[in-house]
């Protein structure tokens, strides 16, 4: 909905007459003659629309009233091109004011608008036939004129109650011939007129109230509305004249309400026009002119509501309406002042007005001390036809003062339901309930009812014939007690004792035979037990602490249980022929097929306002069963999802999972089997690429790292490393050993089998030895290569040694090697050995001794 028109949509353009088809002239004329600009309607029509003067003259602007013009010593002259201005600047600020009153209005594509307390002093410009209901209620209107609404054709309702309406012209609704609800009530109205309503055939609803009228105008005012079915007029203060003519022309009313607290005249015959009414309300501060109004009506009325009447000096004359045939079958009493005399009066009425059947006092007060003997009312014998009896919010100021109305015990005999609500009863006697012998409803909610004031009332014989007690709101705290109490009740198969205190649940308890329904709703109580009679079909157990349902009620039909604790429904094997289970607001979070199929004859079910945990298999079912909607009574608004969080707050028909989400088995396997796959690829290229060597290596070379860059001189032990692979130990041990060891002066050298130390890492004694020694001596060889240990010694040197640019280490071949047998992992080796220098074992034993002289130097170096 927008609130102004360049906002709108094109349906609503239409509303207002801009941006439609309409001719320009139909947006926003003015509200009616006496708002257009005064400079357009005074003065000469040539000089108004700013034209020169047929006799060349310019046209002068001078005050109204002033005929004499200006002389020439005093004239000025307005320019034509400045006057054109000047009223061009009139016009604009007069549309711009009427386009403000429209933008005030808000309204939909149905053609609803809503002006509603809008500070509004006038009826907006530029509606249109696009309007059908129009509600400029609670605003400052003071005038509705012809024109305000000539183009409103297709207006259904219109409501103008509570402006300042003072005037409204003959034909302001002249054009409003589908109009069937009009509310001018709480205006500022003094006349009423026909003509306002000569075309308004088909209206159903008029509402004159609260205005300053004192009568309802010179003819009749509603002759013309023969499809009227309710009709509200008069004020509280000066309407005071009833007369023939007001209503002729009216033959049916659903509802006629009459304020006329200050009623002076009625004028017999003056409502007996109106052939049928369902219902009147009236309005009426004294009760003179009561007894003429009720002979009017009596014949031709269902339900009589008296309103805001003392009726203290009421008399109700036998004669009036003895002869006459009644149709009343309702009598209401609202806001009314009794005293025990005026009661005796109103209970006489009862009698003589034979086709009552229900009585209502609602709010009344009765000034006396209920001493009816003194007036006579033991000769009445019974209270006419009355069977309905209802009484609300009764006042009695001398409560204390009080007799024991015995007196009209007698009258109650043939009463079958009697409402007693919210009037501080605490007690209703024993003698009382006997008499009471047709009586088969009472209702004493919010009352002061307790366990020791039952027991008084429900005594032997009392309500024989009581199906349905209400005992709502009261003052009962014991369950088993008040069972026990109830039990002279044998006929009682309905008992409402919800809103009681009983906090706890007995074992067990008893009842009346036939108890077939039980409210204990919003009684605290937080468990159920088999205190409930096995006899129940209707349980309602709503708005309670209880977080399970587990007892067997093999007839219940229909559960009520909302606003628990609830966390699953209740087995169905418990409740085998539950029809209606109304659950919701628990704290439920899901529910099955299988569970709802597990209550074979459930035909409606109220689940929602529950956390519902949106899984797969809940959207599931609920998504893929089309019927569900006819089960699940507030499906799907009411259905909501707790979790998972990114569809928190959506609908459980709206909601959509991942195909992870809902497939999360698969999705694991899969998973699983990728990487198996993938370890497996990894194994193979690890085994292929020797992979397991080069993490070995890596771990190795970090756990070298965090060592110092270069041992210091003094920790030197060794003048050399010796890396060789086991097959040549032979010549290791046998011939460099013996060369280099048993030289004078000799060289310390570090082999593995002979220095490592024992129990120690045996990567971390090769890099202690590497480290302690000067130079580091790799034997060369086919085997060399294929040594794993080898292979380990030989790229510690690397990080160690060839990485800090020395020369410690010595390479001897000790047979010749084809550079591409070594590995591609040895690739330091292979540029090494293709950049320096390396010592060859000679075959020839004449060169032998200059390979160990050489060998020397290089360790010496």
């Amino acid at each position: 909905m927008v609130s102004k028109p360049q906002a709108a949509s094109t349906a609503q353009a239409t509303l207002w007459g801009r941006g439609s088809a309409e001719p320009a002239d139909t947006a926003f004329e003015p509200r009616h003659p006496k708002s257009a600009p005064k400079s357009l309607t005074q003065g000469s029509s040539a000089c108004a629309n700013g034209l020169p003067h047929p006799g060349g003259a310019r046209c002068s602007s001078y005050p109204r009233g002033d005929l004499t013009p200006p002389t020439q010593s005093n004239h000025w002259t307005m320019p034509r091109a400045l006057w054109t201005a000047w009223v061009w600047a009139v016009i604009i600020l007069s549309t711009e004011g009427a386009s403000d009153q429209a933008s005030s209005l808000s309204c939909d594509p149905t053609g609803v608008c809503n002006g509603h307390s809008r500070s509004l002093n006038s009826i907006p410009s530029g509606l249109t036939a696009g309007v059908k209901s129009l509600d400029l209620s609670n605003n400052d209107i003071t005038y509705v004129g012809n024109r305000d609404l000539q183009r409103c054709v297709n207006l259904k309702t219109l409501r103008l109650g509570a402006n300042e309406i003072h005037t409204v012209e003959e034909d302001s609704f002249f054009h409003l011939r589908n109009l069937e609800y009009l509310d001018l009530s709480y205006n500022r109205l003094s006349n009423l007129s026909s003509s306002w309503f000569r075309s308004l055939y088909v209206l159903k609803f008029l509402n004159l109230l609260g205005n300053l009228y004192k009568t309802l105008g010179e003819t009749s005012l509603f002759s013309h509305l023969p499809n009227l079915r309710t009709l509200k007029v008069g004020n509280s203060n000066s309407f005071t004249e009833i007369h023939e003519k007001d209503f002729t022309g009216l033959t049916f009313l659903e509802e006629l309400e009459i304020s006329a607290q200050n009623l002076q005249i009625y004028v017999p015959k003056s409502l007996k026009s109106i052939q049928n009414i369902s219902h009147l309300i009236l309005h009426l501060k004294q009760p003179i002119l009561l007894v003429d109004i009720l002979v009017d009506i009596v014949s031709s009325l269902d339900c009589f509501e008296l309103r805001d009447t003392n009726l203290h000096t009421f008399h109700f004359s036998e004669a009036s309406i003895s002869e006459m045939s009644t149709s009343v079958k309702k009598l209401i009493f609202r806001n009314v002042q009794f005293t025990d005399e005026s009661f005796v009066e109103v209970v006489k009425l009862f009698n003589y007005v034979s086709g009552i059947l229900e009585v209502e006092f609602d709010d009344c007060t009765h000034d006396g001390i209920g001493d009816f003997r003194a007036l006579s009312l033991d000769r009445i014998r019974h209270l006419g036809n009355v069977e309905m009896l209802t009484i609300r919010k009764l006042h009695i100021p001398q409560f204390f003062l009080f007799h024991d109305l015995s007196s009209i015990y007698p009258l109650t005999g043939r009463v079958k339901r009697v409402t007693i609500e919210n009037s501080k009863v605490f007690l209703v006697p024993c003698l009382l309930s006997q008499h009471l012998k047709s009586l088969e409803y009472l209702d004493l909610s919010e009352n002061l009812m307790s366990e020791e004031t039952l027991k008084n009332s429900a005594c032997k014989d009392a309500w024989p014939f009581l199906q349905t007690l209400v005992l709502r709101q009261n003052r009962l705290k014991s369950l088993e007690k008040t069972g026990e109490l109830l039990l002279t009740l044998e006929n009682l198969n309905n008992l409402d004792i919800s809103k009681n205190n009983f906090l706890s649940m007995p074992e067990t308890c008893q009842w009346p035979g036939k108890m077939k329904q039980l409210n204990l709703s919003s009684t605290r109580i937080h468990s159920l037990t088999q205190c409930l009679p096995q006899t129940l079909e209707i349980l309602d157990v709503s708005n309670n602490n209880l977080d399970s349902f587990s007892l067997i009620l093999p007839q219940l039909k229909e559960l009520y249980i909302s606003r628990n604790k609830l966390k699953t429904l209740p087995d169905a094997s418990f409740l085998p022929v539950l029809s209606v289970m109304r659950i919701s607001r628990n704290i439920i979070n899901t529910f099955s097929k299988e569970q709802l199929d597990s209550f074979q004859q459930l035909k409606t079910l109220e689940a929602g306002g529950n956390n519902f945990i949106c899984s797969c298999d809940f959207l599931s079912f609920t998504q893929g069963q089309q019927a569900l909607g006819r089960v699940l009574v507030d499906w799907p608004d009411d259905y909501r999802c707790d979790s998972p969080s990114h569809v928190r707050g959506q609908r459980v028909q709206d909601a959509r999972l991942s195909l992870s989400e809902c497939h999360r088995a698969a999705v694991v396997s899969a998973a699983c089997c990728a990487l198996f796959l993938l370890l497996l690829l990894t194994g193979v290229l690890c085994h292929r690429f020797h992979g397991l060597w080069y993490m070995k290596m890596m771990w190795a070379w970090l756990q070298a790292k965090r060592k110092p860059r270069k041992a210091p001189r003094r920790d030197i032990c060794y003048d050399a490393f010796v890396s060789y692979s086991e097959r040549d130990s032979y010549w290791v041990e046998n011939l460099m050993v013996q060369e280099l060891e048993h030289f004078n002066p000799p060289f310390k050298l570090c082999l593995h089998k002979r220095d490592f130390i024992p129990g120690k890492w045996i990567i971390d004694n090769i890099i202690d030895s590497i480290e302690k020694s000067h130079k580091t001596i790799f034997v060369l060889s086919e085997n060399f290569v294929k040594s794993e240990w080898c292979k380990y010694e030989l790229d510690f040197s690397h990080f160690r040694l060839f990485d800090e640019n020395n020369d410690a280490a010595i390479l001897i071949l000790l047979e010749p090697i084809d550079k591409k047998a070594i590995p591609q992992r040895f690739c330091k080796l292979r540029k090494i050995m293709n950049t320096k220098t390396y010592l060859e074992w000679p075959v020839d034993e004449t060169q032998q001794e200059g390979f160990w002289l050489n060998l020397r130097a290089a360790i010496r170096s």
